[in-house]
């Protein structure tokens, strides 16, 4: 059952569950009560779904299994079990005594098979099924990469911090409209709401959307956001109020019982944006990192013109490392080749590069020195990207590299591996 249709048995499941997350499904809590009925040293079977291995909210369930003895995990993805029933699932067996080091289990993915296919491949497999160590085995997701893979994972998150654990770091999501036809507006709106009232220049910011940004770089928009954050006072601003009352139907906050049109049930006013965004500060910080949600390719770039951005971008802003060094760090191939462990990619191979995949990044720890030094080469890629978008930055980009592959400590084995992803 989708997260959305528990929302009315939100607060139990919170009280009763330490695996509960708001965007989880219901087979979680099965997972959890079927530990807490087995008695100790007994064994436990599950068919469910994979999604917990790598998604954010299956984090504390991973916890819970990696903690116990895991005797076999078969991994079925987008494979036709059963004629025409097509199926994203594990079977999963566990015993309830604690795992100690060096337990390994068998492991298995089926991926992509057709119901014969499967069937066949099934049937050569069952005396033949492979074995994992679970020792690579925590909370974090489960790629269950081979083990040279796995090893130079387990190096690369070695060398510093998960930007998560970074302090005076911080990645938000972009603004959370509610209606976009209606706070995003064009440079000639602008300016007509400006010359009706200047006072409306006050709370018209500068807007990418993620579709701008680039790899070292940002193509600029001719789109704005009218930033109406909860508390304002509409009356100050009679243009906006004017030009944001055409959309009052759409505006308003539904409710459920009689309302057709409106946005979701909150407590904002009709024009206010539906996000309360309290860190909106940190769109206007003189630096921040900037991406889109979905792209083509591995690319961040540099914001020193306090854009906003919509709910199809991020941000990421730092108070003590410097921001132009994890910058290089998050341009890297080492960062990029990171992402194919932890990452998700759309069916049509996009980047999704939701907040929780980008925090889950390692960046390595440096002296000032070294930090410099990657700082100096992210100026000159910036500095030429800034004169012609389309420059050759190509052998300043390989000279970051190889200082990411010194801090992180790789060997020439394993940088042939980063360079082949």
């Amino acid at each position: 059952m989708e997260a959305k249709k528990l929302k009315y048995i939100a607060s139990t499941l919170k009280g009763l569950y330490n695996v509960y997350s708001g965007t989880a499904d219901l087979s979680i809590y099965f997972n959890e009560l079927g530990f807490r009925l087995l008695a100790d040293g007994g064994i436990i079977s599950f068919i469910t779904t994979n999604k917990f291995l790598n998604t954010k909210y299956g984090e504390q369930v991973r916890k819970l299994l990696s903690s116990q003895r895991i005797n076999i995990l078969l991994n079925f993805e987008q494979v036709e079990v059963f004629e025409k029933i097509l199926v994203s699932s594990v079977i999963f067996i566990v015993s309830k005594s604690p795992c100690g080091l060096g337990n390994q289990f068998v492991y298995e993915k089926f991926y992509k098979l057709k119901c014969n296919e499967f069937k066949q491949l099934f049937t050569i497999k069952q005396n033949t099924l492979g074995y994992y160590p679970q020792d690579y085995l925590d909370e974090r997701e489960w790629s269950f990469a081979d083990l040279t893979l796995l090893r130079l994972k387990t190096k690369i998150e070695a060398s510093g911090l998960l930007i998560k654990k970074m302090e005076g770091v911080h990645v938000y999501r972009g603004v959370t409209t509610g209606y976009n036809p209606a706070f995003i507006i064009s440079e000639q709106e602008r300016n007509e709401l400006i010359t009706k009232d200047t006072m409306s220049a006050k709370i018209i910011k500068k807007m990418l959307q993620g579709r701008n940004i680039r790899k070292w770089y940002y193509n600029e928009s001719d789109e704005y956001l009218i930033f109406t954050r909860r508390g304002i006072d509409i009356d100050e601003y009679p243009s906006i109020k004017e030009h944001l009352f055409q959309f009052y139907d759409q505006l308003k906050p539904k409710n459920r019982s009689i309302d057709t049109e409106g946005r979701k049930p909150g407590v904002y006013k009709w024009y206010e944006i539906l996000d309360n965004t309290a860190y909106y500060q940190h769109f206007e910080k003189s630096e921040k990192i900037i991406w889109g949600l979905t792209a083509d390719k591995w690319a961040y770039t540099l914001d020193t013109e306090q854009h906003y951005l919509p709910s199809n971008g991020y941000i990421l802003t730092s108070d003590i490392i410097p921001i132009r060094f994890i910058l290089g760090m998050l341009n890297s191939k080492v960062l990029h080749h990171y992402f194919s462990y932890i990452g998700v990619m759309t069916a049509g191979g996009a980047y999704t590069l939701k907040a929780a995949s980008i925090e889950a990044l390692p960046i390595p720890t440096a002296t000032l020195t070294q930090q410099r030094d990657v700082i100096n080469l992210v100026d000159n890629v910036l500095s030429a990207k800034k004169q012609n978008p389309q420059a050759d930055t190509s052998v300043i980009e390989a000279e970051i590299d190889k200082l990411a592959y010194k801090l992180y400590g790789l060997t020439d084995d394993e940088i042939k591996i980063v360079e082949e992803t």
